[in-house]
């Protein structure tokens, strides 16, 4: 039995077919387009998926899919954003423009698996987004201070401009980071602005 249909998107056929055969082992159903163009010119013919999409491609960025996504009425299809030039202002941009999720590259196959399978999860459910209750629970272990500065550090602010919004020193605020990235686990701090937004803690 299928997991859900899933659409890969990427202009780099290497990393397609690689990506096509894992998730298929995975037990999804898959379908892949070279380019968002060739994408969004099947779309009308298209049963609906969880759409994984590289950020990086010629003439469409991913965020853009994400964004073109919404305008065609297809805001309810969860989106997993992938990129190997990750970085904070990316990772916010792509859980701002509506993305499930937002994962760096090289990503670990469980973890993609993971995302995708949240994000399907969420839709057939109706929430907004997939909320991981084990991350609420490590950011919740968070001190005021730590996600005074945590606040800061998803919006893309470097450890000075964190200090001066916060009236302490960068090499303090370098301590608060490496105590914040060891209490949720995140890898680094584009992954944490990803943890965040999924997290009902931060959510209105």
């Amino acid at each position: 039995m299928s997991r859900g249909r899933v659409i890969v998107i990427d202009d780099d056929p290497a990393v397609l077919a690689s990506l096509e055969a894992m998730l298929a082992v995975a037990g999804f159903e898959v379908v892949v387009f070279r380019s968002p163009r060739a994408f969004f010119a099947a779309l009308d013919e298209l049963t609906p998926g969880c759409v994984v999409t590289d950020v990086r491609m010629p003439e469409i960025s991913g965020l853009a899919v994400v964004e073109r996504l919404k305008a065609a009425g297809r805001g309810d299809w969860p989106v997993v954003v992938i990129s190997g030039h990750a970085d904070v202002p990316m990772a916010v941009d792509a859980m701002k423009a509506g993305a499930s999720t937002f994962l760096e590259k090289p990503i670990a196959p469980p973890t993609l698996v993971e995302a995708i399978a949240s994000a399907i999860a969420a839709r057939a459910s109706g929430a907004a987004g997939p909320v991981d209750p084990e991350h609420d629970a490590r950011l919740q272990t968070l001190s005021r201070r730590e996600s005074e500065v945590l606040a800061h550090l998803v919006k893309g602010a470097s450890s000075k401009a964190a200090a001066q919004a916060l009236g302490i020193s960068p090499r303090t605020v370098d301590v608060f980071r490496a105590n914040i990235l060891r209490k949720t686990q995140a890898p680094n701090i584009a992954a944490l602005a990803t943890l965040v937004a999924r997290s009902s803690r931060f959510r209105s």
